[in-house]
């Protein structure tokens, strides 16, 4: 008789082992889906500062080399243009052309 009504449902430690795997595997999708929204934000933002920075040396723009303009002194583009412009003239090869100039 007392076999009979141990076997009416799971045991005690059966069910907590069935709740630890539900626990785990719940926690490993979203895990899962953390990753992947962040990896995919990630390479969002990534082509967007990859792309404002091409366009910044691609854009023709004769004012963003006036030091005496405020707003385009303090404008990024202008800091990386200046700095790549003082490397240049750092060169050699190249003081020789702005001097020609």
């Amino acid at each position: 008789m007392a076999m009979m009504e141990g076997q009416g449902g799971p045991s005690p430690g059966q069910t907590c082992v069935l709740i630890l795997i539900f626990t785990v595997l719940l926690q490993s999708l979203c895990v899962a889906v953390t990753y992947l929204y962040f990896t995919n934000e990630l390479k969002q933002m990534q082509d967007k500062y990859s792309k404002s920075g091409i366009a910044c040396f691609l854009k023709e723009d004769g004012s963003s080399w006036d030091p005496s303009d405020e707003e385009s002194v303090n404008s990024p583009c202008w800091e990386v243009k200046w700095q790549l412009r003082q490397l240049v003239r750092k060169t050699p090869r190249m003081k020789r052309l702005w001097a020609a100039k």
